[in-house]
C-alpha cells in the first residue's frame, strides 16, 4: 500500500477508536507524519532492552508482546488489525523496553514517531483529542486484560480470545495462545477438548 492510498485504511483504523471528526486537511497532515512498513513473520517491531520512540497502528496482520524470563518467552498481549502497538514505558519514561513486540504473520504497520505525535498535538487541539481518545481506549483494554487474568479461569480467557478473534487458531501458534491465557500447551489442549465435548 502506498502512503497516498492510505486514507481509507487510516479512517477505518481511527473509526475503531470513534475518531471520525478530522477534516480532510487534518487527515492529510496525520498521514504525512507517519510511515508504512511491512513486517515478515518473526520480525520484531520493538526489541526488549532498547529505547523505542515509535508507536504503530496495525493495518494488516498480527503481533504478540512477550517477556523473556529464564529462557522462556511469556506472551502477555496479542494484537491484530486496528490495534495500537508500542512501548509507552519507553516513549514516556525514556527507559529501555521490557518486552519485545513481534509479528506473528505477514503484517503492515503505520508507524509514527512519538516525538512527531507530540508535534502534532501542538498543531491542533483535535490531535490532542485523538491522542487522548486512543490512550483512553488502550488503558481500558489493559484494565480488561488485568481483570480477566485475575478473575477469569483459563478456559474463560480462551473463550473470550476466540470470540474476539474468530480466526485466531489459524493465525496464532498454540504455544503463544497457551502462554497468553497463562497455561501450558498441554493444559490448553485439555481445555480445547473439554470445550469440544460440551
Amino acid at each position: 500500500m502506498d502512503i497516498t492510498e492510505l486514507l481509507p485504511t487510516a479512517q477505518r483504523v481511527m473509526k475503531h477508536y470513534d475518531i471520525t471528526f478530522l477534516t480532510p486537511k487534518e487527515w492529510a497532515m496525520l498521514i504525512q507524519y507517519g510511515t508504512l512498513r511491512s513486517f515478515k513473520k518473526g520480525e520484531n517491531f520493538i526489541t526488549a532492552n532498547q529505547i523505542n520512540t515509535k508507536i504503530a497502528f496495525i493495518l494488516k496482520g498480527g503481533f504478540r508482546f512477550f517477556y523473556e524470563k529464564n529462557d522462556n518467552e511469556i506472551t502477555c498481549l496479542l494484537s491484530f488489525e486496528n490495534g495500537l502497538i508500542g512501548s509507552f514505558e519507553s516513549n514516556i519514561l525514556k527507559q529501555p523496553c521490557t518486552q519485545t513486540i513481534q509479528a506473528i504473520e505477514e503484517s503492515e504497520l503505520f508507524i509514527i514517531d512519538y516525538r512527531d505525535l507530540e508535534a502534532l498535538y501542538d498543531k491542533s487541539t483535535k490531535f490532542e483529542r485523538v491522542g487522548r481518545m486512543i490512550l483512553e481506549y488502550y488503558i481500558a483494554f489493559l484494565q480488561q486484560r488485568i481483570t480477566s487474568y485475575l478473575l477469569d479461569t483459563p478456559e474463560e480467557r480462551y473463550r473470550t480470545l476466540v470470540n474476539e478473534t474468530p480466526d485466531l487458531l489459524n493465525r496464532v501458534p498454540l504455544q503463544y495462545i497457551a502462554s497468553y491465557i497463562g497455561v501450558t500447551p498441554v493444559s490448553l489442549s485439555r481445555i480445547r477438548k473439554r470445550i469440544l465435548k460440551k
